[in-house]
């Protein structure tokens, strides 16, 4: 299915990847575009970094491209689980660097905007990485509105 080859194309380096999830029909990812939605996504937005802004900016394009029938939560998902590769629940910058060269964006964000990232949100002393529930956290906001495209 389109969802199983999309899923082989974000985790080629992953030794077993995620299980495919299905795309849902349109009719499962209803959701008003109104004014509130809006606000609710510049907020969002609003409240990022210029670094964290490009990466999403990154991930929404991506996302427009190839999970158009997706909702926001089932596509993020997907996104963690590729990222965090390993599954240890932090998501290191060797990690984010694969997942951009994996969706064809390595030349999209500088070592000056992934040092941004990870020292925005990053824990640890000598490597810093981000805990995934972190991530979830701060991308909680999105998962009830439309992402405009």
């Amino acid at each position: 299915s389109r969802s199983t080859i999309l899923a082989r194309n974000l985790f080629p380096s992953a030794v077993a990847a995620p299980a495919a999830l299905p795309i849902p029909s349109k009719n499962t990812c209803r959701f008003l575009d109104t004014d509130a939605n809006q606000k609710a996504y510049d907020d969002f937005i609003s409240n990022l970094s210029p670094a964290r802004r490009k990466m999403f900016t990154i991930l929404n394009e991506y996302r427009n491209k190839n999970f158009t029938q997706c909702t926001n939560a089932r596509f993020f998902k997907t996104i963690i689980s590729a990222v965090d590769a390993n599954n240890d629940d932090v998501i290191s910058k060797e990690e984010y660097q694969a997942l951009l060269k994996n969706i064809g964006a390595e030349e999209q964000m500088t070592e000056e905007d992934m040092d941004a990232i990870f020292d925005e949100l990053g824990v640890g002393e000598d490597e810093k990485v981000i805990p995934v529930e972190l991530i979830k956290k701060s991308w909680e906001p999105l998962m009830k509105v439309v992402i405009p495209k």
